[in-house]
């Protein structure tokens, strides 16, 4: 068959894998399952000195046992930690009393963190919920030369006074008045839960459509209205699988970047490393990760001019690396830029290469879905502009309807694969949505064909080989009527 157009989103359902002989279920008792994140992007100097950083943070997955992880990543001189304290947030730089727990690092109070390293902490005992605020405190002592730092935070943090030293006991958060507030993430990179077996992480990754940005017309009139409200798209994607009966267990932990770019270093150090050399670090590496939802490539073709073919190569690579750690990645459309403030974004070179992105994901690509944020958010009237409704005021990035929009995208059941589950007899059919249009379909295991399905009830057995624990994809390429197709991809794992 040929490669023709995708469906719309809403018609595409995900595969339907009937396991002729029972599952095996290979989950851990408990596992670390990664809760929140901030990718670091670059070292901001002149960092800190002798003083304590009050990070609020909002987890998305509940428990009563966590662990905390710090980054030296970008830092130019070991960072010592004199002590480290999270508690529950009661209100501004305030803890909720008798929450306030020591975090230890093999057992010591204390951590010196070389540049270049990451570090993870001892367990901590402390109940919460999931979008409990958090407060984590980290008493900085002498200085930390150039900070590794998470530029847009979205909500607000404090900082002690400089010279003023450990105050990560303070419970009524008045050593902080002195001090200032920022929305930046220094050091704190990661909070893991320790979770049910079955619980797993999906990683948000991508740039500031990711990351949370509201844009304005001016840049001396910043826009405001995401702080503090956790309403970027993971932040609601969270909220959804949440609020969703039957919904995955999962926690959707947020790895953008604003500025990040696929190929190369974004514009400022703070924008961080090309998303093809961090993918592994900033989500395929988190704890207890199965799946990843890509959004790139926009600062490549607006900001460095990079042509198609450039930045599908580079989304390729994040594929390839995401399958080579047997795990599962979405690809997202770019959203309209036509009338973007920055004009090199919403220009007709980059209109042009962004329609012609969009079209490979469409196509299938090699990943195992699509999200169509680019449907999601376009101007009916106008397909090449944001639709105004939706729009921050800058013509690129959402409002905080526009990430309500994006994450009502997500197509929860391309999130539904187990994550550990096994099989080694397949029964594969076409999706009953797709069965009214479908006139047959092919269906091949890594790329080799292994059977035809000849009309629209029809169905192909499968005996999957390969050791133990190997992972095989199978993909239906479903022909539809008027020649248009649909294709599906899951990764399989092989019983004993």
């Amino acid at each position: 068959m040929t490669r023709r157009r995708l469906l719309p989103p809403a018609l595409v359902a995900c595969l339907l894998l009937l396991v002729l002989a029972a599952p095996a279920s290979a989950c851990p008792a408990r596992h670390w399952v990664a809760s929140w994140a901030a990718s670091p992007g670059s070292g901001e100097a002149p960092g800190f000195s002798d003083q304590t950083l009050r990070q609020v943070v909002t987890p998305h997955l509940g428990g009563d046992r966590l662990r905390i992880r710090l980054s030296n990543r970008f830092g130019t001189r070991p960072v010592r930690v004199s002590a480290a304290t999270v508690a529950r947030r009661a209100q501004g730089a305030g803890l909720e009393p008798g929450t306030v727990v020591a975090v230890t690092f093999e057992g010591r109070l204390s951590l010196t963190l070389p540049a270049g390293h990451d570090a993870v902490s001892d367990a901590v005992d402390l109940p919460f919920a999931a979008f409990d605020d958090l407060a984590v405190s980290l008493a900085i002592e002498g200085e930390s030369g150039p900070a590794t730092e998470h530029l847009v935070g979205q909500q607000t943090s404090y900082v002690g006074e400089r010279g003023a030293g450990n105050q990560t006991g303070d419970v009524s958060g008045a050593a902080f008045v002195g001090g200032r507030t920022t929305t930046r993430r220094s050091f704190l990179t990661g909070i893991d839960v320790r979770a049910a077996g079955d619980v797993a992480a999906v990683v948000a990754f991508g740039d500031s459509l990711t990351d949370g940005y509201l844009g304005s017309r001016s840049p001396l009139k910043p826009n405001s209205d995401g702080i503090d409200v956790n309403g970027r798209y993971p932040d609601l994607l969270q909220r959804r699988l949440l609020d969703t009966p039957g919904a995955p267990r999962l926690s959707v932990v947020n790895a953008g970047i604003t500025g990040n770019r696929v190929l190369g270093e974004g514009a400022i150090p703070q924008h961080g490393p090309a998303a093809v050399a961090r993918l592994r670090a900033d989500a395929l590496e988190l704890a207890g990760v199965r799946h990843v939802i890509a959004l790139a490539g926009i600062n490549d073709v607006g900001g460095q001019a990079a042509d198609a073919d450039a930045v599908i190569a580079g989304l390729a690579s994040l594929v390839a690396q995401a399958h080579a750690a047997d795990r599962r990645i979405l690809l997202g459309t770019i959203p309209p830029t036509l009338g973007a403030v920055s004009e090199s974004y919403g220009d007709a070179r980059a209109r042009t290469a962004r329609r012609a992105i969009n079209r490979w994901i469409r196509d299938g690509a090699d990943a195992d879905g699509v999200v169509d944020f680019d449907a999601a958010l376009r101007d009916p009237a106008e397909p090449e502009r944001l639709d105004p409704r939706l729009d921050s005021g800058d013509g690129l990035h959402p409002n905080l309807a526009g990430y309500r929009a994006m994450a009502d995208a997500v197509d929860l059941d391309l999130l539904r694969e187990p994550a550990c589950t096994c099989a080694r007899r397949v029964t594969v059919r076409i999706p009953a949505r797709l069965r009214a249009h479908a006139r047959g379909a092919t269906v091949t295991v890594d790329g080799r064909r292994a059977g035809t399905i000849r009309h629209a009830r029809g169905r192909v057995r499968l005996r999957l080989d390969g050791g133990a624990d190997a992972r095989v994809r199978v993909r239906v390429r479903v022909l539809l009527d008027g020649g248009r197709t649909a294709t599906v991809t899951r990764r399989l794992r092989v019983c004993r």
